[in-house]
């Protein structure tokens, strides 16, 4: 790869409560990780994303910041963040920090401030309103979470703004102090040795109480991101700035060359050839531009695990390992979120077990997130699958075990040695890769792209194709792939990649 670092390279979200537990508390913790490095360098990735770390009351586990300056004790200290990271550049692996920047927690010192007193500077930093007459809120926006976007702060008798848990008052990025505030907090993780940042509900900063509805997109975020990049633009090595952005064409507009480096939000494609083929496409189109390319991602702590999705159990796996060739082959970045490379499932978890925010204020109308945040499986037989010595913050299914990364590891054919195995092929072939893909007609539920040299071709159905392309069959995800005499056999739900320069 050529360009920045950042420029075709695989990510991988850590989701810190969840990953490795050092201390046997049944929460995964920053000492967790640092041994653990050298898995995910064996893996083939090229950074990590972690989750936020700082202290937090963990009202929606981490995006509910109290200090921005710190790690939450359950996590560690500052000092083993300075040794992750540490060992994660001797690796040749970089290190995100994920920004909140939306919110803080209604613990946070400046929050507290400013429910003292109305006069308090720090009233300031949030969006707080008079109530109507009638003690109604002030607007009919609603939480994310499920209920109003407003709560009475029972102190004063004032509303407060929270797109999301009551927990998480809205910061006014309108005041100029709070935009101060955060050109600081960059400038201490980036001199701490981190490598850039994942920043949440990147487009929403900016908010009009008084319009009928919660814009997002305003202009002046544009104008907040370019202060950023100019700040991180200083450092060197290089610092990315990724954004969490919905739809294509909106991160469009924020992926510039004085803006954000990259942006990525998950997209739940369902296991249909016609809607990849739209996604691909809208997402290329909206994002060709010279050095821009989309960031692909199948699944995250927010969404259900895509082996689910496509189906689950062996069904399931078979065609997360198709969807794994149609993304590395693809021109740009690709996300993994921890557990994908063990074919992981959506867990269903009792209603006592469930922590998310969501499920609790929708009253359980809604599940949440926390099925696809079980705690990683990591040796078959231990106590909790070698996470943790006592019980995990959330429960382990029996038979959990049966994906740990030890096993997943040992085995030749296992979903960890299949993503080794594309994960380092699409290294090698990638500097002779162009920007851009060329479809290749196909038959119904068949799709089948180019870039130069190299051709992928993913049977989204239950019959066998056959697909005509000449080459070396690079990789393939079922055994019985072949290709003689320029036609490719391609069984149910499977996907190959052929290299017609013979290289691999």
């Amino acid at each position: 790869m050529t360009g920045p670092w950042w420029r075709g390279a695989v990510f991988y979200e850590i989701y810190v409560r969840s990953f490795a537990d050092s201390n046997d508390d049944g929460i995964g913790d920053l000492p967790g990780i640092t041994p653990r490095l050298d898995y995910l360098k064996r893996l083939g990735v090229d950074a990590v994303w972690l989750t936020p770390f700082y202290p937090s009351p963990q009202k929606d586990h981490g995006y509910d910041v109290a200090d921005y300056y710190d790690v939450n004790p359950e996590y560690g200290t500052l000092q083993d963040f300075d040794r992750l990271t540490q060992r994660a550049h001797e690796l040749g692996l970089k290190v995100l920090v994920d920004l909140v920047p939306n919110h803080t927690s209604d613990q946070h010192r400046w929050f507290q401030a400013a429910i003292s007193s109305p006069d308090d500077p720090h009233r300031a930093f949030y969006h707080f309103a008079v109530a109507p007459a009638d003690g109604s809120p002030p607007n009919n926006w609603r939480s994310a979470f499920g209920g109003p976007a407003w709560e009475r702060d029972e102190k004063g008798g004032a509303w407060y703004l929270h797109l999301f848990a009551p927990e998480q008052p809205d910061l006014n990025w309108w005041n100029p102090e709070v935009r101060t505030e955060f050109e600081q907090i960059l400038k201490f993780w980036l001199d701490r040795g981190a490598d850039g940042y994942r920043i949440d509900v990147a487009s929403a900063l900016f908010k009009r109480p008084e319009s009928p509805s919660p814009a997002r997109d305003l202009p002046e975020v544009h104008d907040v991101y370019r202060r950023w990049r100019n700040l991180a633009d200083a450092y060197r090595p290089e610092r990315v700035l990724v954004g969490e952005i919905f739809g294509s064409q909106r991160q469009a507009r924020y992926i510039q060359p004085d803006q954000l480096n990259l942006a990525f939000a998950l997209i739940p494609v369902p296991w249909n050839a016609n809607r990849w083929k739209r996604w691909i496409e809208d997402d290329m189109h909206a994002l060709h531009r010279p050095g821009v390319a989309p960031t692909w991602d199948l699944s995250n702590h927010d969404v259900i695990r895509h082996v689910t999705r496509f189906g689950g159990g062996s069904l399931g796996r078979r065609r997360a390992r198709a969807a794994l060739l149609l993304l590395l082959g693809l021109p740009g970045q690709v996300l993994l979120f921890q557990g994908d490379e063990l074919g992981l499932e959506e867990v269903d978890l009792p209603p006592e077990a469930r922590q998310d925010p969501i499920f609790i204020h929708t009253q359980g109308r809604y599940l949440g997130r926390d099925g696809c945040r079980v705690p990683l499986p990591w040796l078959k037989g231990a106590a909790n699958a070698g996470f943790s010595a006592v019980e995990p913050w959330l429960p382990m299914p029996p038979g959990w075990d049966r994906s740990a990364v030890a096993t997943e590891e040992a085995s030749a054919t296992s979903m960890l040695t299949f993503y080794k195995r594309a994960i380092a092929l699409r290294r090698r072939l990638s500097p002779w890769l162009p920007p851009e893909i060329r479809w290749v007609p196909a038959k119904a539920g068949t799709l089948v792209y180019r870039r130069e040299r190299l051709s992928v071709a993913c049977n989204f159905q239950a019959r066998l194709v056959r697909i005509p392309v000449r080459g070396r069959l690079a990789l393939a995800t079922a055994p019985l792939a072949r290709l003689k005499d320029g036609w490719l056999t391609l069984p149910p739900n499977s996907a190959a990649w052929v290299d017609s320069a013979g290289a691999g």
